[in-house]
Parts: C-alpha cells; structure tokens; sequence
C-alpha cells in the first residue's frame, strides 16, 4: 500500500518506569535525543497523517516542540501508566472519521534504529484494510506494524500494556535483524545503543 493511504502513528507517551531518572526519550543517543531518530525517519516519509500520542505538555515540552517542528498532529494520553493501549486507541480514534486513510502503521518512539527500508517494507507488504502485517526478529512479532482499518474496531478494544501483539501475531511478518528492533528501555539499552548501527 502506497504511504500516502496511512497514518503513522508515534506513540511517545510512555513514563520511562524502567529507565530511572529523566525522559528516556530525552536521552541523548548518538548526538541527539531518543525519540529524534524514530520521529526524523517516518517523518521524511510521505505519510497521509503524522500523529503523535504524547504525554501532557507540561511532562514533556521539549518532546512537543520537537514534534510540532517536524508537523505532526499531537494527541494528548492523560493517563500513560495505563500501558500503551490508551495510546494506540486515542490514535484510532483520530483516524477514523479521516476516509482516505486506508490504515494505520505503529512506531515506538523508543525504537530508534527502524531504517526507513523497513518501514517501507511494512507498507509495500499490506495489500488492503483487511492487512495486518508485524516486524519480526524471527521469534516474536512487534511494531512497527501495519494495520488495516478493518481492523480499528479491535484495535478500540485494547486495554494494558500487550498492546495490538495477539493481532499482530495473526498477521504477515516482516523479518529483520533483531538490533534494528531493539528499543530503549533501561540505560543498559541506552549505553548498548550508542554504538551507529547500519540499516537494513
């Protein structure tokens, strides 16, 4: 499915619980913050929308500069401790009154090492709305991920921290090398990142 049929969503409102003091997306990786790799890389893509779920301004000003700046639409997740299911709703909810998005493709803003080929890997795989298509390290299904607006009314369903994973599972899987996919959830992840990774 071409770009210019899907919402990106960049789901950056999670509370760091693991990461101990500071914003882990505000952590400085390779010379710029965390979540300045994932939200460069979809946006210098030709999505049909640019969607952010982020925490309140106030928890996170610079996150919301840096999102306005690159033209995403923010949506607030007032309540992030609920786990990432408050924030793929919120998303959904946005998208669903916007006819011409066919579907929608998932990206953690604690992933910084997706290439934009895999993203565009992703895409080129999801034939219609009925699609679900997942990244894969060739043992277990993750985002990024597309999913097809048929499928929005599930997605409403969510609740905790699994996520979409069950739907996910079900759907195409798109394999890559497991370091593309790492995210960035203790400074362990932080420091075992700083090193440039090429893509692929």
């Amino acid at each position: 499915m071409r770009t210019e049929r899907i919402a990106a969503i960049l789901l950056a409102a999670g509370t760091s619980s693991r990461f101990g003091e500071g914003d882990k997306l505000m952590a400085d990786l390779r010379g710029k913050p965390v979540v300045q790799h994932t939200m460069e890389t979809v946006a210098s893509m030709a999505f049909a929308e640019l969607i952010a779920v982020a925490r309140p301004i106030g928890q996170a000003p610079v996150i919301h500069r840096k999102l306005e700046r690159r033209g995403y639409s923010i949506l607030i997740n007032e309540r992030p401790e609920e786990g990432i299911s408050g924030s793929i709703v919120r998303a959904v909810e946005h998208v669903m009154p916007i006819r011409h998005v066919r579907g929608i493709l998932i990206c953690l803003a604690d992933m910084p090492d997706v290439p934009q080929t895999h993203y565009n890997r992703l895409c080129l795989a999801a034939a219609d709305i009925r699609s679900v298509v997942a990244s894969t390290d060739g043992f277990s299904s993750s985002p990024p991920a597309f999913i097809g607006r048929k499928h929005f009314g599930e997605l409403l369903t969510l609740r905790g921290d699994q996520g979409a994973r069950a739907l996910l599972s079900r759907g195409i899987q798109i394999e890559t090398h497991s370091a593309l996919l790492r995210d960035i959830d203790t400074p362990e992840d932080l420091m075992n990142g700083q090193s440039a990774l090429d893509g692929g």
